[in-house]
């Protein structure tokens, strides 16, 4: 079983790449020229990108080492051996997150970017890390599927999708976070862990492609859900 220190290493980790990820984006803002949009635009166009696929790629890379050392010190037989991979926001996503924020490089509150900005990047970069541990628990032949592993004072969102220790074990399930989230995505090798409900699997579906009836169809079902596991 995972124990909460090993989780709290992992989490750790994370921490320190958000905090590299947003120092970063605040220094290179500040070197833009803001009376020049365009500009300032185009050179975000090409910074961003760049830099959650850069900080992506350690954290995938701590991800898997930490699902390495865990699945050694678990004993668990037979032989695997995780591999990073890429943020499933980096590239196409990340760019339509710049050209959204970079419409208040347009007005008279053009610091309203790096604040949209920093609200997300920080996640599409750990995303790289769940996105590790949840493929590896699928490719992992003992593996009996991830687990979500939230913080002290979690928001309801996180705790009910923690499913109160339940496994996730469907290959299509999405590991849904917010902006600042620090859960984390921890494997599990029972092979008697519950899995969890079909209703946490349809409130962790991605949003993106969803039309405005149905993002608030599902909005309705997260409601519910969460007060069902308050």
């Amino acid at each position: 079983m995972v124990s909460a220190t090993d989780t709290a290493r992992l989490r750790q980790a994370q921490t320190g790449i958000r905090v590299l990820v947003e120092r970063d984006l605040a220094q290179f803002f500040a070197s833009l020229n803001l009376s020049s949009p365009e500009a300032a635009r185009d050179a975000l166009l090409l910074f961003v990108p760049e830099l959650v696929a850069r900080y992506g790629e350690a954290a995938g890379a701590i991800a898997a080492d930490w699902y390495d050392d865990l699945r050694a010190a678990e004993r668990v037989p037979g032989r695997y051996r995780a591999q990073a991979v890429q943020s499933p926001y980096a590239g196409e996503a990340t760019v339509g997150l710049v050209r959204r924020a970079a419409g208040a490089l347009f007005t008279e509150t053009p610091g309203e970017a790096l604040l949209a900005l920093t609200a997300k990047t920080g996640k599409y970069v750990l995303a790289a890390a769940r996105e590790t541990i949840v493929t590896s628990t699928h490719g992992d032949p003992r593996s009996s599927g991830w687990q979500r592993v939230t913080r002290a004072g979690a928001c309801g969102f996180c705790t009910m999708l923690a499913g109160r220790g339940a496994v996730y074990k469907e290959a299509t399930a999405h590991f849904a976070s917010h902006g600042d989230c620090n859960c984390a995505a921890a494997p599990s090798w029972d092979p008697n862990a519950p899995e969890v409900d079909v209703t946490l699997y349809e409130a962790s579906k991605r949003t993106t492609h969803m039309t405005p009836e149905q993002r608030e169809q599902h909005n309705a079902l997260i409601r519910r859900a969460v007060e069902d596991y308050a």
